[in-house]
């Protein structure tokens, strides 16, 4: 007799179990002769379903091709406890004509199936019954379900006999705080997408480490989710918001929110972080703007065409308003996009208005002021001397260059001379015949390429003479330059001077040292990487 052996344990404080069930199974076969082809197993898996385990999954598929005839497992509760699942199971066998042998309960037949079956169904709700009785007790004597809560860390601690006491926690001061800033600032009627540009412009990292979303703050209003909704900040756990189901399909476990007065509302006032009134204002104005945006949701849905056209004309006319109230912006900063860190080379960010940050935490080059940086960079800019230039200009990397375009000069000059050499050949060849409509096009494509093929040569030329300047053209392109940043001192915000001197600065690189003789305790340096070419075309 041929049989395959299916084991299944439900969690993992039952490492031993599947392989214990195996054990007992193979005895059970050499006991009564059968020969064991295979044995498939589910580790940790819950036997409320059939669809989520794949051991179950391979087993049916095995049944189909023969290989076995008879399945052996230790009691049915072990394959499934729905009722309809192995009511499913065991017709499959029995259309594949393979027999279902428990150790406790021996050939399987159709009474077993309909009494075993239901009674290991309601072992699982009686089961789930009693854990969210033990859950809900817990909660009562101010356990915290759940994981990780912004606001709060999670602190590990041990009973008298060494078992891990769950659901402890313990206020973190920098979250907490962070917790009371949006509280307020919600209560004084900012907005969420404000709260949420203030929280990632001053870098205070999300819950889940990275940017402020609002619906990290406002969450689910079925579901009461958010830092917004969350009742533990004013001392109140709120247990048995949810229950879950498994998919008849899909077998996957969907969350469903339960209704309010099934709620478990348990006191922990030593958790608190707000003030209890603080906590309820904010609840009413969130139901005051949520029922405010749903009523013109609902108001946008029933109007008219001619309704929606007067909006959006009262939008736009708003709109021109407040362009035209707005103050005209600032000139960026000729430093803008062109700051970058030496100790970690990479480029220093915004991190809000008129301040800068290198984006590596530690790193001394943070927290850099407007009014520090553009009297450094402008310093930076003022280093440029003639000597800089001609040696630029002299090395190899320049000296390369223009030898690609003397080599592209030559080759354009022989391509040109080639033409020319064509159309005359073209005229003395045919004489009088070259005024025919078809030659009069061949000469015209051939002149239209000696025009291309010029212009290019024209382009490769300018490129090459910026590449060797003269020794005066270098004087007179500084002198400009110098002109220029004596006005930007003047006028740092000049768009007319910011724009042109910042095209001829590659990057500024920003280097901060210790000093114990500087105010702060470390001065800063800015190096100025010029774009020679650029300095050379500045206003020339």
């Amino acid at each position: 007799m041929l049989a395959a052996i299916y084991a299944r344990h439900s969690n993992i404080k039952q490492q031993g179990s599947t392989e214990d069930q195996i054990a007992r199974c193979v005895a059970h076969c050499h006991r009564l002769g059968y020969t064991v082809v295979e044995i498939f197993c589910d580790r940790a898996i819950s036997g409320e379903s059939i669809l989520n385990r794949p051991g179950v999954k391979r087993l049916i598929k095995e049944t189909l091709k023969g290989r076995f005839e008879r399945i052996i497992t230790e009691d049915l509760s072990r394959l499934s406890r729905d009722v309809a699942d192995i009511a499913t199971f065991f017709k499959r066998l029995r259309f594949a004509d393979i027999v279902l042998e428990t150790i406790a309960e021996g050939v399987i037949g159709e009474l077993h199936i309909g009494l075993k079956g239901t009674m290991n169904e309601l072992y699982l709700k009686d089961l789930a019954d009693k854990t969210r009785r033990g859950q809900i007790a817990s909660v009562q004597r101010g356990s915290v379900p759940g994981g990780q809560v912004y606001g709060y860390d999670i602190v590990r601690r041990f009973d008298e006999d060494g078992e891990p006491i769950r659901g402890a926690r313990a206020i973190n001061p920098e979250q907490a705080e962070v917790v009371r800033q949006i509280f307020t600032a919600y209560a004084d009627g900012t907005s969420l997408k404000r709260i949420c540009q203030d929280l990632n412009a001053l870098g205070v990292p999300s819950p889940a480490g990275g940017k402020w979303g609002i619906t990290t703050l406002v969450g689910s209003a079925s579901r009461a989710t958010g830092i917004l909704r969350q009742t533990l900040y004013k001392g109140v756990v709120t247990f048995n918001r949810m229950h879950f189901r498994k998919h008849p399909e899909t077998g996957k476990r969907l969350s469903v929110p339960r209704p309010p007065e099934d709620w478990v509302l348990a006191p922990v006032p030593d958790l608190a972080i707000l003030d209890a009134d603080l906590f309820d204002t904010v609840q009413r104005l969130i139901e005051q703007r949520s029922t405010a945006r749903r009523e013109v949701v609902e108001q946008r849905k029933i109007e008219d065409a001619e309704a929606k056209a007067a909006r959006a004309a009262a939008k736009q006319r708003k709109w021109r308003l407040e362009q035209q109230a707005r103050p005209r912006k600032l000139t960026l900063p000729v430093f803008s996009g062109r700051l970058h860190c030496t100790e970690h080379d990479v480029k220093i960010r915004t991190q809000r208005w008129r301040h800068y940050a290198c984006p590596e935490k530690g790193c001394g080059n943070r927290n850099l002021g407007w009014d520090e940086l553009m009297p450094l960079c402008i310093d930076a800019l003022g280093q440029l001397t003639a000597d800089d230039m001609m040696a630029h200009f002299a090395s190899s990397r320049p000296v390369a260059e223009r030898a690609a375009h003397d080599a592209a000069l030559a080759d354009l000059a022989r391509r040109i001379d080639e033409r020319r050499a064509s159309v005359r050949t073209i005229l003395t060849t045919l004489g009088p015949q070259a005024r025919t409509e078809s030659v009069r096009q061949v000469l015209e494509e051939q002149e239209q390429e000696i025009r291309r093929l010029t212009h290019e040569q024209a382009r490769h030329q300018r490129q090459r003479d910026t590449l060797q300047p003269s020794p005066t053209a270098v004087e007179a392109a500084l002198a400009r330059f110098r002109t220029m940043l004596t006005q930007l001192r003047l006028a740092p915000e000049d768009h007319r001077l910011t724009v042109p001197l910042k095209a001829c600065v590659q990057r500024f690189e920003v280097t901060t040292v210790e000093d114990a003789e500087a105010p702060k305790g470390r001065r800063r340096m800015v190096r100025a990487v010029f774009d020679m070419p650029k300095v050379m075309d500045l206003g020339g």
